[in-house]
């Protein structure tokens, strides 16, 4: 007989390592008393299913399910949000497997392991993430195929072969639903993220903190321009703007938004489109100087540009940037008052010295080749600075003299401003590397940079790189020239004589240019520009369900009748026509085999009908399930010849002859 509950030793070993699998991603995320818990739930499942054991009595997984909620009250500080949605989901999900008691228990953590599958997408949205969550799909189809299976255990092709045949049915109707089931104006994925910053750049800079960005591969953001792509010289992507300076660290001023930068252009227009990664922040790169903000954006004071809501997920805007420009010479006093202050307290050697350089170098401009002279002869650039004391820029500038940008943007600012010039720090990426297959200039975390601005009252704001004197390969050639291949897998390429590995890298970046493109940037307004491209011009929410209707229906019917067709090849199989042949002859006794019922449930009708005739059939049905449904299913074809010929020597005459005599 068929074991009713399925909660076989092999049907609960597919459960565990399917959650396990799905589960995986989420461990970097998780505490360890939640992993902890988790294994431990699973290991307890798993040592029940091998030696027949009871599960744990529902008051004992009340006490571990109220624990853990507690616990993960205590460890996030709150109930809502999601981390601890995601984390309670998955130890609710390990504890229902470790109380399952019969089969139908089976089917909650099944179907929720699908929606977990979905929850990793919440932290990531890449390619390789996509394939994995696509596989771990596929293997909790295949469990639910062993729940399912009938009097025997599925062997590993028996559950892996169907469930990437159901998977690939679906895939029609999953591009249908994903292209024209009408977005909202938010992302899928948009939720609640961390207080920090994915970038790596904040609103505030201390020695040391870009630094550590330089041994980063991450993208920050992609370009594409639509003319030629300018000088790495030039390439300056302006990110948040530090003027509050506490003697250590710089912090973003709080500026007042502004319609637009009042600039003078001295040369063309380049436009560009940006695809920035999510950062979880507010602020937007562009080249100084952009002439607009992009929809749902707009400018600071200090011409950061700023979208209206934090950059949660992937984000694509387009601008138009002037490399030659003149702004700011109609600043007042007071305006110009934040540039200036400083604090008096720490670094009294560096702003002693300022004073001296304004009193021997009235003109400011003169002041600034000065220093950038001395920052050019004295001082070395370096990926790893020395630890700074109580007096960064003082032990920096007299003693060090080794740093990154940010030592020689903050000093250079500190110095300017005790000589009475206004100046500011501002932060961002420099340079990028483009992409031959896509002809995208592709900006890393490496290219984090800091920089400064100074005002003259002749000019306005001028930038003035001291980086740029101190070592220029940096600016002109970028961080791969000036320090080499950043990161191992760079350093593989640059070492590979042939290409093949700078090939695959550069084309595994053109896919991820698309994959951003069609599936995790597939906006409401990319979805509008693709329906058009299809030629539906008004595009509103009625014409798109209709149209979603009439592809569900046609898609709908080419699988029905791929089904179908695939039946009716299926009900031509010698196996099933002998048996079709059976169920005839069974049939005159008048107990007709039903369209949904299988050959054991008809048996069994028999049997309890007609015992006699139903003793009789017993070993053909045997045979029939034996050959159709069995590990080895259909059986050698000698085997189903031999059925076929029991069935046409099956005489249902004499069976009833013999019946009714005894």
């Amino acid at each position: 007989m068929l074991n009713q509950s399925a909660l076989t030793l092999s049907n609960i070993t597919w459960l565990l390592a399917s959650m396990a699998f799905v589960i995986a991603p989420h461990t970097l995320r998780l505490p360890i008393w939640v992993i902890t818990v988790c294994v431990a739930a699973g290991g307890w499942r798993w040592w029940i299913a091998r030696h027949g054991l009871r599960v744990p009595p529902w008051w004992l997984m009340g006490l571990i399910a109220l624990a853990v909620a507690v616990g993960a009250r205590l460890e996030y500080g709150r109930w809502f949000g999601r981390e601890v949605g995601v984390a309670l989901l998955i130890i609710m999900l390990c504890l229902k497997i470790l109380e399952m008691r019969m089969k139908r228990d089976a089917m909650i953590p099944i179907f929720m392991g699908f929606f977990l599958a979905i929850t990793n997408f919440m932290y990531s949205q890449t390619i390789l993430m996509g394939l994995y969550m696509f596989g771990c799909v596929w293997i909790f189809i295949a469990a639910l195929i062993g729940f399912n299976r009938i009097n025997t255990e599925a062997s590993l092709k028996q559950r892996l072969v169907p469930a990437g045949w159901l998977l690939l049915q679906a895939i029609p109707m999953m591009l249908v639903l994903f292209f024209l089931f009408p977005r909202l104006s938010g992302s899928l994925w948009s939720m609640p993220q961390d207080e920090r910053s994915q970038t790596g750049l904040t609103d505030s800079m201390s020695p040391g903190d870009i630094s550590k960005l330089s041994i980063s591969e991450a993208v920050a953001f992609r370009v594409e321009f639509e003319g030629p792509v300018p000088q790495t010289e030039d390439l300056y992507w302006r990110g948040p703007v530090l003027t509050e300076q506490d003697g250590r660290a710089w912090r973003v001023y709080p500026e007042r938004p502004i319609a637009k930068i009042n600039y003078v252009p001295k040369g063309p227009s380049i436009r560009y489109t940006v695809t920035l990664q999510p950062h979880n922040k507010t602020w937007l790169f562009a080249l100084d100087l952009p002439a607009e903000a992009p929809e749902k954006a707009y400018f600071l004071g200090d011409f950061q540009m700023r979208s209206g809501s934090p950059v949660a997920n992937l984000k694509a805007y387009d601008v138009t940037s002037h490399l030659r420009y003149s702004v700011g010479t109609e600043l007042t006093t007071k305006q110009l008052q934040p540039y200036l202050n400083f604090d008096n307290r720490l670094n009294p050697r560096a702003i002693a010295y300022g004073k001296t350089l304004r009193e021997q170098n009235p003109d400011p401009k003169v002041l600034v080749e000065f220093l950038l002279a001395r920052y050019n002869k004295e001082f070395e650039y370096t990926l790893e600075p020395p630890r700074l004391g109580a007096d960064p820029v003082d032990e920096f500038f007299f003693d060090i003299k080794k740093g990154f940008c940010e030592h020689y943007a903050g000093s250079f600012v500190l110095l300017l401003r005790a000589a009475g010039i206004p100046a500011r720090v501002v932060t961002g990426y420099q340079g990028g590397e483009v992409n031959p297959i896509t002809r995208q200039l592709v900006v890393r975390q490496a290219e984090a940079h800091a920089w400064s601005e100074v005002w003259f009252s002749d000019l306005g704001w001028v930038r003035v790189d001291p980086t740029f004197a101190v070592s220029p390969l940096r600016i002109n050639r970028g961080m791969s020239e000036t320090f080499g291949p950043i990161g191992v897998m760079n350093n593989l390429i640059d070492a590979d004589k042939f290409g093949l590995l700078r090939q695959i890298a550069f084309s595994w970046d053109a896919m991820n240019t698309q994959w951003n493109r069609w599936v995790v940037g597939f906006s409401q307004d990319r979805q509008r520009d693709f329906l058009e491209g299809l030629g539906m011009r008004e595009v509103d929410w009625r014409s798109m369900a209709l149209w979603l209707i009439a592809a569900v229906f046609s898609t709908g019917g080419v699988a029905g009748l791929f089904l179908y067709l695939r039946a009716v090849k299926t009900r031509k199989e010698p196996i099933v026509v002998a048996y079709g042949h059976l169920c005839a002859k069974l049939a005159k006794t008048g107990i007709v085999r039903g369209p949904h019922e299988g050959p054991l449930d008809y048996w069994r009708r028999l049997q309890a009908l007609r015992p006699g005739i139903a003793q009789h059939v017993e070993p053909l049905f045997k045979s029939y399930v034996a050959l159709r449904y069995a590990a080895n299913a259909v059986g050698p074809s000698a085997n189903i010849r031999a059925f076929a010929r029991r069935v046409r020597r099956f005489r249902l005459n004499e069976i009833t002859r013999d019946t009714q005599a005894d």
